[in-house]
């Protein structure tokens, strides 16, 4: 059994602050409640073993993919969040170390590299990936691409399990914490990571160390990126027994399985057309080296960082920005479906800048966006103001009655940014959107944003009748209350939490209201 130190605790508020705690969706407002009492909350994490840790189901929602269909995403509870990022930094330079070396190129994606509040200080690896793919091709005649099926959602608990105890035998106990942490979060099912938080890359990337080490065995080159791999041969008959072997380890060991219509073996000749050089990539290359050309941060993000404020003196003019960037958005919709990452480098770069430009294109297109709705808010968020907050408010309108508006994800960062702004509160079609929904925190937002004396008082008389999440909106929305009336009424939800998380909540308000 394993307690966290505190270090790891550190690292984890550091992370949280400077990445959020989950890629998909906003930071949670508890977390500076814990920050206010972070020598208290780390006094409690390492009271006890981590076994000993009372787990919460995390929250589900539902995000379009790309092609179509949906993914889960989860949010860990507050709590859950810190701990699970603390446990991934304890491990974190052990699985780097087993990992086949950086110069073989091998295992491409997210590099650990614990730094400046990140796991992965040196990006995400793409550009290693293709790169090595492109060599590899060259020099081969034929290539065989293959992806694991969901393969997040798959993980085999007790084999992440032995990939963190054999990175170091001193990660026994929490290693075997771990996987019952994961254990718990899952309702018991052994299988699976959550999908958003930047702890789970590291647990992924544990479990393909041997992975990566069975496919090198088959006597082939190959590259890989996340579950993405690539293998090379000049013999066709190779790479067809590579895979049939590949196929029953996976199975047998890890209870994994490959993507069938991902699944090929194609010359090198055609593998480089069709998916290293065919005219969607040119243009998305061309695309990233416009906004490379932009900021120092252009090109793929691996998080939802936070405003940057950075610009270089030589930038272009903030006119040639938008016109670039609004240009960028008009071809890429003209691709058959949405480049999610490229779409999210467009976005991420406009917000930095504060270019407002997108604002349109983004609202008059949103069922093509939809599926990078974090990205949309965030920079909504950034560029609203008295000059566009007309403009925004006209295109949310037509946008909330639209059918992928309803996508769980989706309806939620439209409400949590709704919510955040009196004049778009101020509309009665957007008033009524949130606090018509499902989600009580946003409508709570509202009432904050709106002083909604009346909302707060009506719904702190029902806080046991409602579940944890829905309790803690409720005693944040308690600020708008007169002084008289929050302080008591805190003092007695402090005095009465069955969770120190809520205790936290209650005195934070009261402290900051």
């Amino acid at each position: 059994m394993a307690i966290l130190s505190e270090a790891s605790l550190d690292f984890a508020k550091a992370h949280i602050e400077k990445y959020y705690d989950s890629d998909f969706f906003p930071k949670a407002f508890e977390f500076e409640a814990l920050w206010h009492h972070w020598a208290q909350v780390k006094q409690e994490l390492q009271s006890k073993n981590i076994s000993k840790f009372l787990v919460s189901l995390p929250y589900n929602a539902t995000i379009m993919k790309a092609r179509g269909g949906y993914r889960v995403v989860h949010q860990l509870e507050p709590l859950e969040a810190i701990a699970y990022t603390a446990m991934a930094f304890e491990i974190g330079t052990s699985i780097e170390l087993k990992r086949a070396p950086v110069a073989d190129r091998v295992a491409c994606s997210y590099r650990i590299n614990i730094a400046n509040g990140s796991f992965f200080d040196g990006g995400s690896g793409w550009n290693d990936f293709k790169t090595k793919s492109q060599e590899l091709a060259n020099v081969n005649e034929y290539t065989a691409i293959t992806d694991i099926s969901d393969y997040y959602n798959q993980i085999y608990l007790h084999r992440l399990q032995n990939a963190i105890e054999d990175s170091d035998v001193a990660h026994k106990s929490l290693a075997s914490d771990i996987e019952d942490f994961l254990l718990a979060l899952n309702n018991k099912a052994s299988q699976g990571v959550p999908v958003g938080p930047a702890a789970s890359i590291v647990m992924a990337e544990a479990v393909m160390i041997d992975i990566d080490a069975f496919v090198s065995q088959c006597g082939i080159a190959h590259t890989r990126y996340v579950d993405d791999i690539r293998m090379f041969s000049d013999s066709k008959e190779k790479l067809s027994e590579a895979l049939e072997k590949l196929t029953l380890y996976l199975y047998e060991n890890h209870r994994l399985t490959l993507a069938t219509e991902k699944t090929k073996i194609l010359s090198s000749e055609e593998f480089i057309e069709k998916h290293l050089h065919n005219p969607y990539l040119d243009d998305k290359d061309e695309l990233m080296e416009e906004l490379d050309n932009i900021s120092p941060y252009g090109g793929e993000d691996d998080f939802n960082d936070d405003f940057v404020d950075y610009l270089e003196d030589d930038e272009p003019e903030e006119d040639d920005v938008g016109e670039t960037l609004v240009s960028a958005l008009e071809k890429i919709l003209e691709f058959d479906y949405i480049d999610l990452g490229l779409a999210r480098s467009i976005i991420r770069t406009a917000r930095r800048n504060g270019i407002p430009d997108l604002i349109t294109p983004l609202l008059d297109n949103f069922p093509y966006f939809a599926p990078v709705a974090p990205d949309l808010f965030l920079y909504l968020n950034e560029v609203i103001d008295g000059a566009t907050v007309s403009d925004i408010k006209s295109g949310l309108e037509i946008a909330c009655k639209l059918p992928e508006a309803n996508c769980t994800l989706v309806r939620y960062w439209m409400e949590h940014f709704i919510s955040s702004h009196p004049g778009l509160l101020a509309s009665k079609k957007l008033k009524n959107f949130v606090m018509l929904g499902q989600n009580i925190d946003n409508k709570a937002r509202a009432a904050i944003t709106l002083h909604d004396i009346a909302w707060v008082r009506t719904h702190k008389a029902q806080i046991y009748n409602v579940g944890s999440r829905a309790r803690r909106a409720i005693i944040n929305s308690a600020r708008v209350l007169p002084s008289d009336e929050r302080n008591p009424w805190l003092g007695l939800v402090a005095q009465n939490a069955a969770l120190p998380l809520e205790r936290w909540l209650a005195t934070w308000v009261k402290a900051s209201a």
